[in-house]
């Protein structure tokens, strides 16, 4: 689905599309994953020898009424998550690959680089085949084309969850961590990390699930890494770098190039966020102190980011901008962020 006829999709999203296409036209249907809450589904190549790609449609995510696990709809549209909304994950699976930008800068349709974090090519797709979740039958087509994210199928070994993090490289824990806080995730646990093993023997760790990137609020803020120990570790000068590099604003207007006209108060969260991120690693904190700011320690207790929030809406005057908010946060984080580092 292109939504602007200035995007030109890239090699590896196109060709991932044709060879779910071609393994559909050869019959090789669709099969559902056993894991999650909502309907994903493996996409077979042509020969039906190996997965090429997940699709998740909108109308199969969880608390969505088509869901295939018999979860009860939304009564208010609220997903899963604080700050989510039924139907909208697809979007944010594919905003978190669009925003994690390459190491060289914004990707570019002739340098099909791997972004920072390794998030697998992500593109909006309809797909049409009897084998998804049709509660009312499949005899109108038009009816039930489905729409969703289409994702590059990663060869692993397994998650995270299959094995202890202290083999884990700390640059790749590190790479996850910047993804994470800077998308606000609500669903970051060790089930979503892939492994995958380098000719040379070097693990990987390959980011899946975004679906709960991008929440309109840090209520539901998780990220399992948070108690690894190379989260305690600071950052290498790549990672400053590339941290440095970030921009807020110019990351809102590509997701809008995109189609995507996100909601404003998940546009507040990713300025936040990615203030936070800057000004933590400008002052050389860990993963672990700037990602603790925003997580919850129990459900009831807000997060400290949450606490920055809310005193700078208390010190807003009626009518005043939304830059003059976000001045109210920065002024307010300094002031967090410069005790944490006299206490660290």
């Amino acid at each position: 689905m292109i939504i602007n006829s200035r995007i030109k999709l890239p090699r590896v999203i196109r060709d991932m599309v044709n060879t779910s296409c071609m393994g559909l036209k050869s019959a090789n249907q669709p099969i559902r994953t056993s894991d999650g809450c909502g309907g994903a589904y493996f996409m077979q190549d042509p020969l039906g020898l190996k997965y090429v790609s997940v699709f998740k449609p909108i109308d199969e995510e969880p608390l969505a009424i088509n869901n295939p696990q018999r979860l009860p709809m939304s009564s208010d549209g609220e997903g899963l998550k604080r700050g989510t909304r039924v139907g909208e994950g697809a979007l944010r699976e594919v905003a978190a690959y669009i925003l994690d930008h390459p190491r060289t800068g914004r990707r570019s349709l002739y340098r099909e680089e791997i972004g920072f974090s390794g998030v697998p090519p992500t593109v909006m797709v309809r797909c049409l085949h009897k084998a998804f979740n049709h509660p009312e039958g499949f005899a109108h087509a038009e009816k039930n084309i489905k729409i969703g994210s289409l994702q590059m199928f990663m060869k692993n070994c397994g998650s995270c969850e299959d094995m202890g993090p202290q083999s884990f490289p700390v640059e790749e824990v590190h790479k996850i961590s910047v993804l994470d806080i800077r998308l606000a995730n609500a669903d970051r646990h060790a089930g979503n990390i892939l492994m995958s093993k380098e000719v040379e023997g070097q693990t990987k760790l390959i980011p899946i699930d975004h679906g709960y990137c991008l929440p309109e609020s840090f209520e539901d803020c998780t990220f399992d890494w948070l108690y690894w120990p190379q989260a305690r570790q600071p950052y290498n000068l790549d990672a400053i770098e590339y941290i440095r590099s970030l921009d807020a604003e110019e990351d809102i207007a590509l997701i809008k190039f995109h189609g995507w006209d996100m909601p404003l108060a998940s546009a507040r969260i990713l300025r936040i966020s990615t203030m936070l991120l800057k000004k933590g690693v400008e002052r050389g904190l860990t993963p672990f102190a700037i990602g603790s700011m925003m997580c919850r320690e129990t459900l009831k207790k807000e997060s400290i980011i949450e606490e920055i929030i809310c005193e700078a809406k208390d010190s807003m005057l009626p009518g005043e901008s939304e830059s003059v908010f976000l001045e109210s946060v920065s002024r307010i984080m300094d002031r967090h962020l410069d005790k944490l580092t006299m206490q660290g």
